[in-house]
């Protein structure tokens, strides 16, 4: 308990001595009421670090026995990860750090017979004052495990109710997930690989079912904060989400928009299908933005935090056919051999591959046969002179945009489907 009360000192000024200093030279009579003792008052300065935290609590309870007092563990979770081991009483049997950020954070700090309450206190004041977390980052998660389904729920909202009330108390509004589980042998072992908690590992695990793109190396080392604003965007079953991930820091979807159409050179009254949201590519969170301008389909990735131009790639689609024809009406006037080659050009221009063309170079890139793929649907885009092809095909949905003229692909996507 010295080590704890430490840490506490560390963040209470002492100002006794300046006090009785000041009292000595003044002539008034100074009366010093006692106030009466209020019940379990919360410290302000405690409340207002846990006011901008970025946690996740994981509970996981083990089935009582004489030859353990543990019955449940709570992981704090921002980067640094701490993981307090608790027993009946919720006291603190145990607190270790999963990663080295929470080595860092835990230092020499003893929390043995602790509340579990004054443990994630003083974890939260550690986190914040070591720069971990800040007012910009307000995601936090609990994920509760366990075999019993309605102890896990009343757990569930019993810790989303107290961490909400703290986090209102200093004028926060923060964004809580929470979600319960039953089964994690195959999560624990994740999780271990990882360095991560159990709750991080069950939530990277499901970004990875809606996007074949992700992997646990590309997002174990994201705070809980980014993969929350990628929970949103993917808008992900089995999660109960309060309130919004701040996305203060970013530049904004205006701005991104702006740049992207400043460099593509296209006015905004010009551009159709529009569509923007924020994804995590290559190590760094992104707008991907899509549009089509005068007959060319744009994609853009900018980085959310400083508006760089990421990667982008302008996609040809009916403009081609649009130039041959009007190179065919201009030669019209010439002589008779001319009449002939432009006559061939505009045939040429006019001419359409067939929809089973266009499937079997869908099917060719996507590497399947039309034997092997459900639920297949082909439609032809006059407007932009392009086959719409949409497929299943081993647990994954394809949808291909295939040039009616020449057989390119123009655009293509590829989703996991459960």
């Amino acid at each position: 308990m010295t080590k704890l009360y430490d840490a506490f000192s560390k963040i209470t000024p002492d100002n006794l001595d300046a006090i009785h200093e000041e009292l000595q030279y003044r002539d008034e009579n100074i009366v010093i009421e006692m106030p009466k003792r209020k019940k379990r008052r919360v410290a302000p300065m405690i409340v207002a670090l846990l006011a901008v935290i970025l946690v996740v609590c994981t509970v996981t309870f083990f089935p009582s026995s004489s030859s353990t007092t543990i019955m449940a563990k709570v992981d704090i979770d921002v980067n640094p990860s701490i993981e307090f081991s608790i027993d009946e009483n919720n006291k603190i049997v145990e607190a270790i750090a999963n990663n080295e950020d929470g080595e860092n954070i835990l230092g020499d700090m003893d929390f043995t017979g602790s509340d579990i309450e004054v443990g994630i206190n003083a974890i939260i004041g550690s986190m914040l004052m070591q720069g971990y977390i800040d007012e910009l980052k307000n995601s936090l998660l609990i994920s509760v495990i366990g075999d019993d389904e309605e102890v896990n729920e009343q757990l569930r909202t019993q810790l989303t109710t107290i961490i909400d009330e703290l986090l209102q108390s200093s004028s926060i509004s923060g964004s809580i997930i929470s979600l319960t589980l039953t089964d994690t042998s195959s999560l624990e072992e994740l999780a271990k690989q990882y360095g991560i908690s159990v709750g991080k590992a069950e939530i990277i695990q499901k970004l990875i079912e809606f996007n074949s793109g992700y992997s646990f190396e590309t997002l174990k080392d994201l705070s809980i904060h980014d993969l929350n604003i990628l929970l949103e965007n993917y808008n992900v079953s089995d999660v109960t989400l309060e309130g919004s991930a701040s996305v203060s820091e970013y530049i904004g979807e205006d701005k991104a928009k702006s740049i992207a159409l400043e460099h593509a050179g296209v006015s905004e009254s010009s551009i159709s299908d529009y569509e923007i949201e924020v994804d995590y590519e290559d190590g760094t969170m992104v707008y991907e933005i899509e549009f089509k301008a005068n007959g060319t389909k744009y994609e853009y990735e900018i980085n959310v935090y400083d508006g760089t131009i990421v990667e982008y790639e302008p996609l040809q689609t009916s403009s081609s056919t649009t130039s041959s024809s009007s190179s065919s009406s201009s030669s019209s006037s010439s002589s008779s051999s001319s009449s002939s080659s432009s006559s061939s050009s505009s045939s040429s221009s006019s001419t359409k591959i067939s929809k089973e063309e266009a499937l079997q170079i869908a099917l060719s890139h996507a590497g399947a046969s039309k034997s092997n793929i459900d639920d297949l649907d082909i439609d032809y885009d006059k407007d932009d002179n392009v086959y719409e092809i949409e497929f299943e095909y081993n647990h994954y949905e394809y949808e291909y945009e295939i040039n009616a003229s020449n057989g390119n692909i123009v655009d293509y996507e590829k989703d996991y489907h459960h």
